[in-house]
């Protein structure tokens, strides 16, 4: 019961900051260029910002922001929120109580060790890849408020029915529901994600300084979350690389993203998605809401 209150404060918490913070855009760093172009203008050309120090500034401030919004949304989105559906659907299906699910555990059962589990295996990763692939759209989409539940959508549409939560080959489908009470509630959760990661992601890239010498701590602080996600730490510590050997290179893939004829074409790219995945998607909806 403990553990179901504590996701309860979560989630709460979660619907929370995205209602106060839902009308928050993302504003990006400056270009590194940029950087060392203000460097040089007041300081001597011998000790103007090295162009490999200033993308390795801009990369690290995105880094910080994936690691923030993987984290905490793994945490009060993905983790608290489905840990609750799954609850829920427990006490809807009292004819399911002690069945194993596909994860192999046990209806009816909240533990902290299957938390636990469920948080590593399922709503971190999850809530990282959601982050990330958000951060690369975010200038394809709606402006205003209606940006991030599209990309909730988005991800409902295009990725579910493939991945998780709507993959019509797992069997928990018959063994927990009723199916349209699964479909409302993942659907739900889908687009609060989506609306939460476009809301902390606005708030968060108004305030998150970029690295420097005297301002260290705040920029940098949040990368502790990766050395405890140690995949996570892994694809920084090689991006961090790749920007320090290339720091042309993230600036001119963010840059042609948000360009005009970037945003057209990506939008084109979220609609072609969106066709495809489309007969994938009413299939699930069909076969899951009539379990």
């Amino acid at each position: 019961m403990l553990l179901i209150i504590v996701c309860g404060a979560l989630l709460v918490v979660g619907l929370a900051l995205t209602a106060m913070w839902s009308g928050e855009r993302l504003v990006e760093p400056p270009a590194p260029s940029a950087l060392v172009t203000a460097r040089t203008a007041t300081t001597e050309p011998a000790k103007r910002m090295p162009r490999h120090l200033a993308g390795l500034k801009v990369y690290v401030w995105w880094a910080t922001v994936f690691t923030v919004l993987g984290t905490v949304s793994g945490l009060v989105i993905t983790g608290a929120g489905g840990r609750l559906i799954m609850r829920l659907l427990a006490e809807t299906s009292p004819q399911a109580t002690g069945s194993i699910t596909e994860a192999f555990a046990r209806v009816g059962d909240i533990t902290l060790d299957g938390t636990v589990s469920y948080l590593i295996f399922g709503a971190l990763p999850a809530a990282f890849a959601s982050a990330a692939v958000y951060l690369l759209v975010a200038p394809w989409l709606p402006p205003g408020r209606l940006g991030g539940p599209t990309f909730g959508a988005l991800l409902l549409v295009t990725v579910a029915p493939f991945v998780e939560p709507l993959r019509t080959s797992n069997f928990d489908f018959a063994i927990v529901g009723p199916g349209w009470l699964t479909l409302l509630l993942f659907a739900a959760l889908a687009v609060l994600q989506g609306a939460f990661l476009a809301a902390l992601a606005g708030r968060l890239s108004r305030s998150l300084p970029l690295l420097t010498r005297d301002r260290w701590l705040v920029p940098v602080s949040p990368l502790l979350a990766a050395v405890v996600l140690v995949p996570v730490g892994v694809v920084l510590a090689v991006g961090a690389l790749v920007a320090f050997m290339f720091p042309r290179a993230l600036p001119w893939i963010l840059a042609a993203r948000a360009s005009r004829p970037g945003v057209l074409v990506g939008r084109i790219l979220l609609a072609v998605a969106v066709i495809v995945s489309l007969p994938a998607f009413i299939g699930a909806v069909v076969t899951i809401g009539q379990r």
